[in-house]
């Protein structure tokens, strides 16, 4: 499996019952309106046999489920048609953390190296009715069925296709019950069900791991890109946010990246869709619970982008989520990557964005809640960074609405800028054709 991985939470009915009531209170309001989708970075996802790391301290558990494998590019799939985009399927086991809060993208909770452990790929027709076996050092312990999930797999390719274009090989884990099997170190958990070849893993402490473990060249066809939300304090004010206590720290998917003087597609009937300028540090050697005296070493350079993000689709739920930041063609990156020995001090740039030749924008990078070496080290210290991947580290206050016809260039000092051009989702697909 070489492409992204998506997954869906709160997609069983069980979880929705277990957490109903606090989902009516602050800071959800009301149950969520659409699917709750996160990413499974490249570092969580390992095959049969390989290890999955327990860390010390931590309550682990096992998410037996199914991942829907996606056979051909998907854009704007009918769940009536989506069985012909579909190239099979394959079990899976979604480890995590216990969630706490389903308010924010659960980082921390989700996206550790090795939580996700991949099957082989099967051709079973129709999983709407399948019951999913755990089994812990031969024992069965849990048994669930895809009948009582919230949305079918057909359907979750139809949702997720409608804002993100799918290409072969990425995969939709179509979800997991409230209750999940706990696994310890020195267990071996198996994953069956009716027509797949089982899911079987080790676990194991997460330092004996870190001291043993290999990373031999990525054949991943990209990195991963980290998102800051409300990482300058003038503008978690500006949105009515209290500036974070730790990072809020989101994954941008890959149909959202595009280049410079490219188009990006303003849906219809929306209110307000906004820019972000932010400089983008690119990580130049692998990263494993570095320290932060040491993360500026792993930094190859720097570059730019543009984080477009539409606010009518933010709900109460992994916010910022995907239909509001990972839709296709929202994230301008300009091509180039400066090298890290041409910017002295990364920590004293200037952001501007100027809309149709008017300035809008404009901060420094002085004012970062969370510093590059910070954050380096904080998410290294659960998850290994990887050359390519990229961390977007934030945008200063000065957002505004953008519309069909306006030309938007965000530009960081010293590194470069994009240049963008805003388009009606009638326009695009006028172009399409």
């Amino acid at each position: 499996m070489k492409g992204t991985v998506f997954a869906v939470a709160l997609n069983h009915r069980s979880q929705l019952d277990v957490w109903r009531e606090a989902f009516e209170r602050p800071p959800y309001q009301a149950l969520p309106k659409t699917a709750v989708w996160f990413i499974k970075p490249r570092n969580t996802v390992i095959g049969a046999d390989e290890p999955i790391p327990h860390p010390q301290g931590e309550t682990v558990l096992s998410g037996a489920t199914v991942a829907l494998i996606v056979g051909k590019t998907a854009s704007k799939i009918r769940a009536e048609d989506a069985a012909g985009y579909i190239a099979g399927y394959a079990l899976a086991n979604e480890v995590s953390l216990p969630e706490e809060s389903f308010y924010r993208p659960a980082i921390k909770a989700k996206c550790r190296d090795g939580f996700c452990p991949l099957g082989e790929m099967a051709s079973v027709d129709n999983i709407d009715n399948l019951t999913i076996v755990t089994s812990i050092n031969g024992r069965e312990v849990d048994q669930w069925n895809t009948a009582d999930l919230q949305r079918s797999a057909v359907e979750l390719l139809s949702a997720l296709s409608e804002f993100a274009t799918l290409n072969p090989g990425d995969a939709i884990l179509i979800g997991t019950p409230h209750k999940r099997v706990e696994l310890h170190p020195g267990d071996r958990v198996s994953i069956q069900a009716p027509g797949f070849p089982s899911l079987e893993n080790p676990v194991v402490a997460e330092q004996v791991i870190t001291e043993t473990r290999t990373f031999p060249a990525s054949s991943h066809p990209h990195g991963t890109l980290f998102a800051l939300g409300l990482n300058y304090a003038d503008h978690a004010s500006e949105l009515e946010f209290t500036p974070p206590q730790e990072p809020l720290v989101f994954i941008k998917s890959p149909n959202s990246w595009t280049g410079d003087a490219q188009n990006s597609v303003r849906p219809d009937n929306v209110e307000y869709m906004h820019y972000e300028a932010e400089l983008v540090v690119v990580i130049g050697k692998t990263a494993c619970k570095v320290s932060e005296t040491e993360a500026m070493d792993y930094v190859a350079g720097y570059t730019v982008c543009n984080d477009y993000a539409i606010r009518d689709y933010l709900e109460n739920y992994y916010r910022p989520n995907l239909r509001v930041k990972s839709r296709d063609g929202l994230t301008p990156i300009a091509p180039d990557v400066i090298d890290k020995s041409a910017i002295p001090d990364p920590h004293n740039l200037t952001l501007r964005t100027w809309v149709n030749g008017e300035l809008r924008q404009q901060g420094t990078t002085a004012d970062l809640i969370f510093s590059i070496p910070f954050l380096i080290a904080w998410l290294s210290e659960f998850m290994t960074l990887q050359p390519g991947d990229m961390i977007a580290t934030g945008t200063p206050k000065g957002l505004s609405d953008v519309v069909p016809g306006d030309e938007v260039v965000v530009e960081v000092e010293g590194i470069g800028r994009v240049t963008n051009r805003i388009i009606s989702a009638q326009t695009h697909e006028e172009t399409l054709r």
